[in-house]
Formats: C-alpha cells, structure tokens, sequence
C-alpha cells in the first residue's frame, strides 16, 4: 500500500511503497523511520481535518485563530501550498500597520513559497491555475492598497512618503522575477492580475516623484530618490509592457497645477510691478528694488519647480503641458537674468545680476529649457534674440557711459583707491557678469550670428579688461576673493571664444 511522504532529496510530494521505499520522482531509497522521525510523512487525515477548521476560522476573520489550525495541517504535510499560502495571509493580516512589518515583503513571500511548494506538492496544472488565479487576485488588494495608500503622509510629510514607498516599490518587483512558467503567466488572467498590479506601480513612480510645494518651500526627490524611481518606473513598464504589449507606458503625466499657481502668481506680480514702473521702464531702470527682489526670489522658485516638472518627473517629452511649461521656463529665466538698473542717491549707476554662482546654474537650467522646446518646435531662439537685444539696449545706455567717464581716469582711481575706485570697480564686475549670457561656453544654444549677441560679448570683455587693469593684472590676489573670483572664469572665456589663449 503506497503511503504519502516528502522526499527529503527532491523535497516532493510521493507515494511509497513500504516494501519498497524508492521515490519515484528521483529514485533515491528512503528509509521509513528517518522519514516518521524528520516529519516527512505527511498525515492527509489531520491535514484536512486542520485545514477545515481553520477556514472557518478565516471565513469569520479570527485571523489568530485560524493561523493555528493552518500552522497544524502544514505540520502535517510540509507541502501544503494552501496551508504555506493562508499562515502568510493571516500573518498579513493580524499584523499589517504593526511595528516595523513589511507588508510588501510578506506579499511578494507568500506567493513565492507557496508557488514553490504547489510545485513540490505535485498538483495538477488545473488545479494549480486555479490556485494562482485566486491567490493573485487576493494578493492584487492587498499590494495596490499598500501602493495607493498614504495620501495623509503625502500630504503631511512627503519625504517620508517617498522613503516607504520607494522601498514597497523595491519590494515588488520580486514578484515580477518570479519565473513566468511557475506563476502561469501565460494564462489570461493571471497576465490581467498582474498588469494592474505593475499599472499602479507605474502610477506609484510618477506619484512618488512628483515635487510638491510645502508652505513657502519647494520639496523635490532627492538626486538619489530621482534615479531610484526613475530606474523603478522603466522596470515596472518593461514588465508590463511583456505582458500587456498594448500597455501605455506614457499614460501618466505630472501633476502641474502647484506649478501653475506658482507661475500665475509671479507673473501676476511682475505684471502689477510693471504697470507701476512704466515710468522707469524706457529707461531700464527698476523703481521699487525690495518689491522687484522679492518677486525675483518668487521667480527663482518658480523657475526651480517647472524646470524639475519638466525635466525631473518622468513626464513623457510629448505632454503638450510640458511643452507650454518650456516656454514658460524661458521666459522667466530671461526675465531673471535680465540687469537691474538702479541709480544711487550719488547719481551712480549700478546693474545687478545676482550671484554669478547662481546664474551659472540658470545658464545650464536655460540651455535644456531651450534645448527641449526646439525639439518640441517651440520658439526658444525668437525669446532669447530679444533679450539680447534689450540686454544691449541696457549696456549701450548705462555701460558704455559710465566707462567713457572713468577709463581716462583709472591711474588716479588706483593711486587713491577711494570711494569712486570700489564703486567702478563693483560696476565692472556686475557688467561682465551681466554679459556673460551672451558666451557661447555659458549658452551654447543660440550659436547663430546675432549682431546684439556679439557687442554684448565685446562690453563683456571690455568690463573685464578694464577691471584686470585696475587690479593690476593680480590674478593671485583675485583667485582668493571671495567676491570677484567669478571675473576670472568670465575673462578665460572670453579669451578663449576670441582665440587670444
């Protein structure tokens, strides 16, 4: 009379012989006292008779109960693929939102070992289709309400929103590289289960990524972040997708509409700045300076949440938002880059830049905002033509007449180094800042001959040669300030774009 036993060579479910105990998957001779003393015998009776009982259990949700009596017929037949599967989800169960469980993790284990032991267990291919149909579309609720959960957290602490779900995401993807032929992915069904499973990690990737605004703050991924679920999401498409070969792996898009208040905000700003600055504007001039910073600081922020909205988002190249957020991009770093005149109570001129440390950083966020909109057809050189022209018209009425005022002088300036040689001295520096824009190393975009471009580039190296002079030509006393540093870099440039070096 043959008897149900586990191989302990092949770990399969067989029948014996006790005449002659030889298993018939791997032919090794077993012995049948080491197999009643390891366990390996299996108790088909006590199996069925725990597995009952604790479905009942299960059917009334007392988990604990229930966890009992299948940890009992398991013990009975270490094979028991439904037992091995039921202990996992009522572990899931009584312990999810506990401590430091990875409800994840236990998911993706529970269809992993239970796969393997259906295996061992010798079941019929129906009868294991069966099994993984049911088991992965239990499992399916249980993993997508873990992934579209937590919209308090994002609401309240985005950063540790990514944090979890950048780790469930990781999680995941195990139950992907589950061989195909053991999870009978060739099945319908199954393929179904399991491409909304791998649509709503996509949907996670794109949630996860997504900047958000927090009070006055603008709360991005982190570069390590960006890569992780950028890499995350092309898995998850790739999985879907030889699946589901029709799947859009484009069908998510950023959420724009933080940004567009930001932006509506600061042009509404710039707009009302406008109207009350009419009478400087012919002049270049910037009235009210607190009023002009404070909206420039809003600007910076706004430039900072479309240029990660459109280049840090996974957001698809061909959304037409995206494509109206780079012009949007251009234009405000124009606007930013653009000098601030103003005249001192000494009847001085001064043009302001801002740091050249941050403007190298706009210059880069400026040639991929430009970049991308060709390639979308949009008009990023028509916009950056003009701004040299205003830029010149800036230059010509304020630089080239406060140099032909002090050049003749700057021997008597370095003899006395008073007031008037820190004041020309700062006004040339701010100058070759403010020209910078026009060198091709900075914005390599717009190559083409534009006659504006290159006398901006000549009143750049006007300002600095006129500034080298006043310094004497110290390179080594200017490679330690902290303030005029960047006029190096600008003056190497320069004399490298004309082939002086």
């Amino acid at each position: 009379m043959a008897v149900l036993a586990i191989c302990p060579f092949c770990l399969k479910t067989v029948g014996i012989e006790q005449k002659r105990p030889v298993c018939p998957e791997c032919g090794h001779t077993l012995d049948f006292g080491a197999l009643e003393k390891n366990g390996d015998l299996i108790d088909a009776a006590l199996e069925a008779k725990e597995f009952s009982l604790a479905k009942g259990y299960f059917t009334n949700t007392e988990f604990l109960s229930a966890s009992e009596h299948f940890k009992k017929a398991r013990a009975a037949n270490r094979n028991s693929y439904l037992s091995e599967y039921f202990i996992k989800l009522c572990d899931i169960y009584l312990n999810d939102g506990t401590g430091d469980f990875d409800v994840m993790e236990k998911a993706v284990d529970a269809v992993r070992s239970s796969l393997e032991l259906a295996v061992r267990a010798g079941v019929s291919i129906s009868d294991r289709l069966n099994f993984v149909t049911a088991m992965l579309t239990e499992i399916k609720i249980i993993i997508t309400n873990r992934l579209r959960g937590g919209d308090e957290l994002f609401e309240d602490d985005v950063r540790e929103y990514r944090r979890i779900k950048i780790s469930d995401l990781e999680k995941l993807v195990g139950l992907f590289k589950i061989d195909g032929e053991l999870m009978m992915t060739y099945s319908p069904n199954i393929k179904a289960v399991l491409v909304e499973i791998g649509d709503c990690a996509v949907a996670l990737c794109h949630k996860a990524v997504q900047t958000v605004a927090v009070g006055e703050d603008i709360v991005a991924p982190t570069e390590a972040q960006y890569k992780r679920l950028k890499a995350l999401c092309n898995d998850y498409c790739f999985f879907t997708t030889s699946l589901a070969s029709d799947y859009d792996v484009n069908k998510y898009v950023p959420d724009f509409t933080q940004n567009d208040l930001l932006v509506e905000k600061v042009e509404s700003r710039f707009a009302k700045y406008d109207v009350k600055n009419k009478s400087n504007a012919k002049k270049y001039i910037t009235g009210d300076v607190k009023e002009y910073e404070s909206i420039l600081a809003e600007c910076d922020k706004a430039i900072e949440f479309t240029y990660i909205n459109c280049f840090r988002s996974l957001c698809d190249a061909r959304f037409d938002k995206r494509n109206q957020m780079l012009t949007v991009g251009i234009k405000l770093l124009l606007r930013s880059l653009t000098p601030r005149v103003t005249v001192t109570d000494k009847k001085r001129i001064e043009i302001k830049v801002g740091k050249f440390v941050d403007n190298f950083d706009k210059y880069n966020m400026l040639n991929k905002f430009m970049t991308a909109a060709d390639k979308s057809g949009g008009n990023a050189a028509e916009l950056l033509k003009a701004f040299y022209s205003q830029l010149r018209n800036i230059m010509d009425m304020y630089f080239t007449t406060e140099f032909n005022r002090y050049t003749k002088s700057v021997n008597k300036l370095k003899e006395k180094r008073d007031d008037d040689f820190a004041y020309y001295e700062r006004f040339l520096f701010d100058v070759a800042c403010g020209c910078a824009v026009a060198l091709d190393a900075y914005v390599p975009h717009n190559r083409q001959k534009d006659k504006n471009k290159a006398q901006i580039v000549k009143f750049c190296k006007q300002a600095c040669d006129e500034f080298m002079l006043l310094r004497d030509y110290n390179v080594d006393m200017l490679e330690q300030s902290n303030i005029y540093r960047p006029i190096l870099d600008i003056y190497n440039v320069i004399l490298e774009e004309n082939g002086d070096r």
